[in-house]
């Protein structure tokens, strides 16, 4: 994985943006687009450089969903070639932010495949030399103990793995046993509410590869 940048990244005026995930990053779960966590970001953003946002989640979505056009696996979901990371590329993004957080676990995928899969996308991304954010999963009320943990040693791979570049706030949207904290549940234990993706918001808008673009930071 490449080491953190010595420089800051130059966003330009046109900078764009490109948002690769599943329904939390669509906006599920919020009480309106302006409060989801991809909205504020977008608003954030725009009050110091002029930046293209590029939403490309959608709900449901899994790795698989995202990988590049033409990347088959066998009895497994085929890319969506509108949403996927090849799409993502033919906006010329600056940054993408991927953000699927457990609709993998809920198939029954296991670490293993999921982590590879992430490694097709960010080895694109590296070898087009665009900068991206591997967002943390999120808790979901599974009624098996298990599938809560693998939500949990997920994350801790993919944090080992990414490093600078992941954005981790799992333990802030988790309850001890591995469930969604109830102050930031929306209620149908799959998505978080308005305060869970003020949640993510905050920890986005703190992340260094953000704000060393922007040179900004949110006044909490």
């Amino acid at each position: 994985m490449d080491p953190a940048p010595s420089v800051p990244i130059g966003v330009k005026e046109t900078s764009t943006i490109v948002i690769l995930g599943s329904s939390t990053a669509q906006g599920f779960g919020a009480s309106s687009p302006d409060s989801s966590w991809a909205k504020k970001l977008e608003v954030f953003m725009n009050k110091k450089s002029k930046s293209n946002f590029v939403n490309l989640a959608y709900g449901g979505f899994t790795t698989y969903h995202v990988l590049p056009s033409g990347c088959t696996a066998p009895e497994k979901i085929q890319p969506d070639t509108a949403r996927n990371i090849t799409k993502a590329l033919s906006y010329k993004p600056t940054l993408v932010i991927i953000s699927l957080p457990n609709n993998d676990v809920a198939n029954n995928y296991t670490n293993k495949e999921i982590v590879e899969n992430f490694g097709k996308l960010t080895h694109i991304l590296d070898s087009s030399k665009i900068q991206y954010i591997v967002f943390s999963t999120q808790p979901r009320d599974f009624t098996t103990l298990e599938q809560r943990r693998q939500i949990t040693t997920l994350n801790d791979t993919l944090k080992a793995v990414y490093g600078y570049h992941f954005n981790d706030f799992l333990a802030a949207l988790s309850d001890t046993d591995y469930f969604i904290k109830p102050e930031v549940a929306y209620g149908d234990a799959v998505h978080i509410n308005n305060a869970g993706h003020t949640i993510i918001f905050n920890a986005i808008s703190k992340h260094a590869l953000l704000t060393n673009s922007c040179k900004c930071s949110v006044s909490n």
